[in-house]
């Protein structure tokens, strides 16, 4: 059974969000999970660097790993 990492970003560091696949595709429940828990910002504040998916706490998704 496959592992996926959710990888946030907040103020106290990188978080780690793991969950079993039981048998799904690891990206795609990847991409799943983003659609349902991020919103994508071009920019926060008129600063483009800031671009990216936040969750509604305000963690910046950083990625995921398949294991």
């Amino acid at each position: 059974m496959k592992v996926i990492i959710i990888l946030l970003l907040s103020i106290s560091g990188v978080e780690e969000l793991k969950f079993k696949t039981q048998g799904l595709d690891c990206n795609e429940m990847a991409m799943a999970w983003t659609d349902v828990n991020t919103t994508y910002y071009d920019m926060i504040e008129g600063n483009p660097k800031l671009q990216g998916n936040y969750t509604q706490d305000g963690k910046l998704l950083l990625g995921w790993i398949c294991k």
